[in-house]
């Protein structure tokens, strides 16, 4: 059984939940939170450092001078592309969480979307049904443990 708790709030706000989860006698150094503030600075690095070009070099001013291989324009030239590679430092704090690469993606738009990722390390398996209780408790939603 997984041991990190996990929740999307609509806002970074979760004063609400720090405070229930002091009544509830859990201390708040386990509680994670990852706001659209820093989705929007960590996409911001990866559109000015990380963009690749993907177009293939086909043809050209290169080659063997084959007919229809080697200059001019082919049917076989791609468009050109501009790829980005996914935001490594967002996608490992969320993997942090112990959240499945393949839900990940969830989690990132939800972020896109303006909302918080909330994560906390239960400790031990009997506090989990507690903790999810408070996340719901507290307006979270998606709660799911990892």
């Amino acid at each position: 059984m997984g041991l990190t708790v996990t929740g999307i709030s609509q806002t970074a706000d979760i004063k609400g939940l720090e405070k229930a989860l002091q009544d509830a006698g859990f201390p708040l150094d386990p509680i994670q939170l990852v706001s659209p503030d820093d989705s929007d600075k960590n996409l911001a690095d990866i559109e000015s450092h990380q963009r690749i070009d993907t177009r293939l070099m086909l043809g050209g001013e290169q080659g063997t001078g084959v007919p229809g291989i080697s200059g001019g324009r082919s049917d076989y030239d791609l468009p050109h592309e501009t790829a980005f590679f996914r935001n490594e430092e967002l996608w490992d704090r969320l993997d942090d969480f112990e959240i499945p690469d393949d839900e990940i993606e969830n989690y990132l738009e939800a972020l896109s979307a303006g909302r918080s990722v909330v994560a906390y390390f239960a400790g031990k398996p009997d506090n989990v049904p507690k903790i999810e209780t408070l996340f719901r408790s507290s307006g979270l939603s998606k709660v799911k443990t990892f």
